[in-house]
């Protein structure tokens, strides 16, 4: 996990030294509307959708006149929830997860004086900082902290790989609205195969500004 960290790390800092003079810092927050899938003994299940808050901050750093590196590192909330009712009792759970992402893309630009549209994709790398686990049925309410980590007593891993799409329209003035869909690919029971798989996935909405900066030539 730390390894995977640095790595990031060091990917994004490179980028940022080449490209020091042309690079754009942005802020963005907006909605997550996220679920889990699970597959066990070869049945699936989905829960309904938990929506959630995201926020962070990017690197718009130019690579050619339409290309672009843009990493950067957002606060998500995942999660899933469920309602069910027998014999007259309905019972609710829900499992919400805090995130820090950090989304390495690479971004085509359109050129327009009106704005620009942008696309783009790649790797995501998801650490787990905290979660809940809550149940309740009306008259009996429990929530408990969950435990991330790779052994038999936790709960969930902590570090969650993924690919990352994304798509949206930037204002001159560097205003713009994005949407994303980040689906995990790690297999999140600490057990492994041998339990199952449990995999995230979540959709995102954002509003954000790109402060301004030189143009690549």
């Amino acid at each position: 996990m730390k390894k995977l960290f640095f790595f990031s790390l060091a990917f994004v800092t490179t980028g940022l030294v080449i490209k020091a003079q042309h690079t754009r810092i942005g802020f963005a927050a907006g909605a997550s509307f996220s679920n889990y899938h699970a597959k066990v003994d070869g049945e699936s299940d989905d829960g309904n959708t938990l929506t959630g808050f995201t926020a962070g901050v990017l690197v718009d750093v130019p690579l050619s006149k339409n290309f672009s590196f843009q990493p950067a590192a957002n606060f998500v909330q995942k999660g899933t929830k469920d309602e069910q009712t027998f014999g007259g009792i309905t019972e609710k759970v829900k499992l919400t997860v805090n995130a820090i992402e950090v989304p390495l893309n690479i971004i085509y630009n359109t050129t327009s004086n009106s704005g620009s549209f942008f696309i783009g994709a790649g790797p995501s790398f998801a650490f787990a900082v905290s979660g809940k686990a809550s149940y309740d049925d009306g008259t009996n309410s429990i929530s408990d902290d969950i435990n991330f980590g790779n052994s038999d007593d936790d709960d969930l891993k902590g570090l969650d790989m993924g690919a990352n799409f994304l798509t949206g329209f930037r204002f001159p003035n560097g205003l713009f609205i994005a949407a994303n869909y980040t689906a995990g690919l790690s297999n999140l029971f600490p057990g492994g195969s041998a339990d199952g798989t449990l995999k995230s996935h979540y959709f995102g909405v954002k509003l954000g500004f790109l402060l301004k900066g030189k143009a690549a030539k």
